[in-house]
């Protein structure tokens, strides 16, 4: 049964990155579920991202952004120097393929699941929502990854990704749908996951539950700036005492700060590409934190010593090992972000004394105890105190790049600014390759599509603005 799924949802994915006539229609004729635990088999194994592998994602996510420093000078040993130094046609491949491929299989549940609607218990509306969660999300990083920023100004112009919602086998070639629509498509998914999953409970923070599905939500509408919805979103959340805040006070340095069974954790998903182990060594071997990040920390904060530590200088270590389950450093789903995303909301909406309870009630459990200031802020100032809050609380969990490119087209009080990354030849810096702000240079805050879907599409799938080669700046 879960083959014979899975093979489906492969030849779609097949037709989708290269489109070829040999096959023309849904062969519903080779599958056989008998209840909604066949596809949940196929959710766990196909539909969620791979905890171990990492190719859905990719460690290249961490180094684009301010927060992370080169540190070895052999400039030839990793991959991801081509995402940290601005290159051309950095290759995300691998990607664009895991992506749809889950998204595939997303289909296939979503095509099929409704004729066990009336199987008793809650099989059909758990799977189901899951799988509305993981197609919402799986576009969430598509789109952000391939696509410009979203603004309401231009998001029925600017091109997103290829939007593929059923399961059938179609001979054509795709197109990209634009901003809006896919931001719609990861709302209506996202929704429909929060109504099926609702009062729903999950024995295990690797599944999606509706609390996990409210949160993304809430990221989106972030991103959208609709802040109303953003603050509806969190304020259900909070209301849910499933999860509480950490108190780094009453931490000791060998502390999980950050796991699968934190009280904090709502949801994860994918590998963790910074680690302890020689396995997975990406992050802590080549790059470690910037001092600019260092230096953001005040004196009380706790969160420095929680969050860089270990043999490497200043290398990231929020998860310091996994007795207590390993998450993942780019979709991670934790309760930190639900203060943020809500006070950031009410700051944009000039609710000045209620968006600064809801950062303390955070920045409460982050700061020695007695040492919590008084905040005097108001408009810009405090979005721009919140938004650093942001990058402090949830450095090297995949959101720094994400959140550098919305800041720059928000139409209330939008922030730029310019990324300086060390360029080493042999032994030596050289001087240091610029990523200059976003209205000067647009196209490098979006990734190219993978050249081999622009052939085996004949086209059809625009590319990107070209990247020019970026030179040293001394």
């Amino acid at each position: 049964m879960k083959k014979l799924l899975f093979i489906t949802a492969c030849i779609q994915i097949l037709l989708l990155t290269a489109c070829h006539d040999f096959l023309s229609q849904y062969p519903k004729d080779q599958v056989y579920p008998t209840s909604t635990s066949d596809f949940n088999e196929l959710l766990v194994g196909d539909g969620y991202m791979d905890a171990i592998k990492g190719t859905d994602i990719g460690p290249w996510l961490q180094v684009m952004d301010d927060d992370v420093l080169f540190v070895r000078t052999n400039t030839s040993k990793s991959t991801g120097n081509n995402f940290y130094w601005y290159e051309p046609e950095p290759n995300t491949q691998s990607t664009w393929t895991a992506l749809y491929k889950r998204i595939g299989v997303v289909n296939v549940i979503l095509n099929e699941i409704d004729e066990f609607k009336d199987e008793p218990g809650d099989g059909y509306r758990k799977v189901k929502g899951e799988a509305h969660f993981l197609r919402g999300s799986n576009y969430y990083f598509l789109v952000n990854i391939y696509g410009q920023p979203y603004s309401k100004e231009r998001a029925a112009t600017e091109l997103g990704v290829p939007l593929k919602l059923n399961a059938e086998i179609e001979d054509k070639r795709f197109q990209r749908n634009s901003l809006e629509e896919c931001y719609q498509q990861i709302v209506n998914d996202l929704q429909s996951a929060v109504r099926l999953l609702k009062g729903l409970k999950s024995t295990t923070t690797y599944r999606a539950n509706e609390m996990a599905a409210r949160l993304l939500l809430s990221r989106v509408f972030l991103y959208q700036g609709e802040w109303e919805n953003v603050i509806k979103q969190c304020d259900t959340i909070l209301m849910d005492k499933s999860y509480s805040l950490l108190d780094y006070n009453t931490l000791t340095t060998t502390s999980n700060v950050i796991s699968a069974k934190s009280p904090e954790t709502i949801f994860t998903s994918g590998a963790t590409t910074y680690t302890n182990t020689p396995f997975l060594p990406f992050i802590n071997y080549y790059f470690r934190a910037s001092e600019e990040i260092l230096a953001a920390y005040s004196s009380n904060d706790l969160r420095r010593k929680f969050y860089f530590r270990g043999y490497s200088a200043y290398a990231p270590r929020k998860m310091l090992n996994t007795k207590d389950g390993s998450c993942s450093d780019f979709f991670l789903l934790r309760l930190p972000e639900v203060y943020l995303n809500k006070a950031e909301a009410l700051a944009m909406l000039e609710k000045t004394t209620e968006a600064i309870e809801t950062i303390q009630t955070l920045r409460e459990q982050r700061v020695k105890t007695g040492t919590l200031e008084d905040l005097q802020l108001s408009g810009e100032e405090l979005v721009n105190y919140i938004r650093n809050e942001r990058r402090l609380e949830l450095t090297f969990e995949g959101q720094r790049w994400f959140d550098l490119r919305r800041y720059a087209v928000c139409p209330k009080w939008p922030f730029q600014k310019e990324i300086h990354h060390p360029y080493y030849v042999e032994t030596e810096i050289k001087g240091a390759r610029v990523l200059r702000k976003y209205d000067e240079e647009p196209e490098f805050y979006v990734l190219p599509l993978p050249e081999n879907e622009i052939v085996l599409n004949g086209g059809t799938l625009i590319q990107n603005a070209t990247r020019e080669q970026k030179s040293e700046v001394m």
